[in-house]
């Protein structure tokens, strides 16, 4: 081997070493940028804010939830004490009613009495309502019809923005005098009209 070809034959080893030194550099060399770092930062960054908005949000979903629910419970459980405070009231209306001894046969003209289920809504609504000895109770404000289409029960308005619900079996409407009668006592009808069915 001659002078000149061991030279080229070396100088091309000293580029082969140079350039597998740098390949290599380059390949190895994984320090970020200050721009990369920045970025990485605030891709974190951003996924934390999310992941914690997405566990503030559950947190405050479950919270208004568990306050609705607690919310209900003590609306339905006021409900069904009123429902049941009602029904006790009227067990009591009806067990009192039931036993009275009074008589229609009572009153002073009782023939030409007409039973209120038969007559028309119109024809009752506005008329007056009196007790058996002739005491005023109220006017009749409103009606209430079964399902046979015969009225139920009226309601009558008997002051201070309170309303007592009258079955028709308690009334009878006076022609001649143009006023309903009733059999009930003022009492039974005070009593009444304290009695709210609930509402939910």
């Amino acid at each position: 081997m001659n002078l000149h070809t061991s030279m080229l034959g070396g100088a091309a080893g000293v580029v082969m070493l140079a350039g597998s030194a740098l390949a290599q550099d380059s390949y190895y060399d994984t320090n970020p940028t200050p721009e990369e770092r920045a970025q990485t930062e605030r891709l974190n960054t951003d996924a934390a804010n999310r992941a914690q908005s997405a566990v503030d949000s559950s947190a405050a979903a479950n919270a208004s939830y568990h306050a609705e629910l607690d919310a209900y419970e003590r609306n339905r459980a006021a409900y069904d004490a009123e429902r049941a405070a009602y029904e006790r009231e009227r067990a009591g209306y009806e067990a009192n009613r039931g036993g009275y001894a009074h008589r229609w046969e009572t009153f002073y003209g009782y023939s030409r009495f007409h039973s209120v289920d038969r007559m028309r809504s119109g024809a009752l609504l506005g008329l007056a309502v009196s007790t058996r000895g002739g005491s005023r109770v109220g006017r009749i404000r409103d009606v209430d019809v079964g399902d046979d289409g015969r009225i139920s029960r009226v309601s009558v308005s008997v002051g201070a923005g309170r309303t007592a619900w009258i079955d028709v079996d308690d009334l009878r409407y006076d022609p001649a005098a143009r006023v309903v009668l009733t059999d009930l006592s003022r009492g039974q009808i005070d009593d009444m009209a304290r009695m709210r069915y609930p509402r939910f």
